[in-house]
């Protein structure tokens, strides 16, 4: 049996890939923060690139290829012919192209032991944790976080946060509930995936704890879709936890699970009251009346059809290569406000609309072919092959983030928010990570026969 087990990850860390993972962690947790400029917030991705180059200079190491690098590759190339032709090098669309470079860039480098993951992920829960206990600062005392925290944004920014405010959201570090709800979902992934990793009972107590201070702030942000994604994003990560076997099995467990939280949900709804000054009630208010208005076919998508309809127009207007990267937030000033425009908060009716169907496929071959890679080499437990419990939780991580970054990507500007994008490279880096260790296994272990 050719066991992945903890002796991989035996002995010193490296210095050099110990800074990496924090750097990479902490960055981009803090993006779309008052501590990232626009013109900041790349340089963390551009030194965590130069150590990994220096890494593999100093350790004499080996690229390690596979076929998700190479299809990165060819999207990347596609992406960045299309911003040529359009004339459009310049501004964002410098960090656009930075951002999708890591795609493949990191991921081809970033193929790392479990240790460093653990790293990353233990600071990726922090300050998750951080910025629970800022919009939970912020819902408690808003004068106070006025004079602390608000003051140290752009007037723009500050503008739109306090809109927020007036709806009754909570913003804490970041200027959108999209980022703040982005980084609160992946902390509470992190701790009910990776609590029982933690030997030490007082840190696992402290994940334990940290869990319903992140959940209430996630509420506090009000994003229906965050929440709902989240939950899909744990029933499929629990469905795929198993072997071949027994996935008919863990099947009949998730529908029954699901049978009995619906009933608990019913019940709930016949018997509470919701408060509509307090977030939870709001929250329950407002999927109450999504749920309400689906059923009566009312438009539940805060005015975004109109986004998707005028998408699909350009799209037919321009299926092969697209009306360009961006264009659609230029064409729709008027169509949803009198001052600015929007991206189509629909990343799959983006990708073909700005890029056609050449681009599509050049992206969601790789994010198909990541996701089937990753279902595998969790339900791949047999006499051949089997994951110790540090990797599997791991590879769950990966899953969960996944699973949500394509569910999101429905509702959400996943593409031009860069945070999400190098989250999504996290959880690949994992996943490949895990692969190249298994394959070196194998070679080292048909070498010494």
């Amino acid at each position: 049996m050719n066991k992945i087990t903890n002796n991989e990850t035996d002995g010193k860390l490296n210095k050099l890939l110990v800074l990496c993972m924090v750097i990479f962690a902490s960055g981009t947790f803090m993006l779309e923060t008052f501590l990232f400029s626009l013109q900041t917030k790349m340089i963390y991705i551009i030194v965590t690139i130069i150590l990994l180059l220096i890494y593999y200079i100093l350790e004499n190491r080996r690229l390690s290829i596979y076929i998700l690098e190479l299809m990165w590759f060819l999207f990347f190339m596609y992406f960045f012919i299309n911003m040529i032709i359009n004339g459009e090098i310049e501004g964002l669309f410098i960090y656009d192209i930075i951002a999708f470079a890591t795609l493949f860039i990191i991921v081809l480098l970033l193929k790392v032991d479990a240790k460093y993951f653990n790293i990353a992920i233990n600071i990726m829960l922090i300050f998750a944790v951080i910025h629970a206990l800022v919009a939970i600062f912020q819902f408690v005392n808003m004068e106070l976080y006025s004079k602390l925290i608000l003051t140290r944004f752009t007037e723009k920014q500050k503008i739109e946060i306090l809109r927020i405010f007036n709806h009754n959201s909570y913003t804490g570090l970041t200027r959108q509930t999209a980022y703040i709800s982005g980084f609160l979902v992946i902390g509470i992934g992190i701790a009910l995936i990776n609590f029982r990793n933690y030997k030490n009972h007082f840190r696992r107590n402290l994940v334990i704890f940290s869990l319903p201070l992140m959940m209430f702030a996630l509420l506090l942000g009000g994003k229906r879709a965050h929440l709902l994604f989240m939950v899909l994003s744990f029933m499929i990560v629990y469905l795929f936890s198993t072997n071949i076997k027994r996935f008919l099995v863990q099947l009949l467990k998730l529908i029954g699970i699901m049978f009995i939280s619906i009933f608990l949900i019913i019940l709930f709804h016949l018997f509470y009251q919701p408060d509509s000054n307090s977030p939870i009630g709001k929250m329950y208010i407002k999927l109450e009346n999504t749920v309400e208005g689906f059923l009566v076919g009312e438009d539940i998508t805060s005015g975004r059809t109109i986004l998707y309809d005028y998408a699909l127009k350009l799209f037919y207007d321009n299926p092969v290569f697209g009306i360009g990267w961006r264009k659609f937030n230029d064409l729709t000033f008027g169509l949803l406000s009198d001052n600015t425009g929007s991206h189509p908060h629909n990343i799959y009716l983006q990708l073909l609309t700005e890029l056609g169907i050449i681009g599509f496929i050049l992206f969601m071959l790789p994010v198909v072919y990541l996701l089937i890679l990753t279902i595998k080499l969790l339900m791949k437990n047999n006499n051949e092959t089997e994951l110790n419990n540090v990797w599997r939780r791991l590879i769950q991580i990966s899953l969960f983030i996944q699973t949500f970054f394509i569910l999101y990507g429905f509702t959400g500007n996943l593409l031009t928010d860069h945070m999400y994008i190098f989250i999504y490279v996290f959880s690949a880096t994992i996943t490949m990570s895990y692969l190249n260790s298994l394959n070196k296994k194998i070679k080292n272990e048909d070498g010494s026969h």
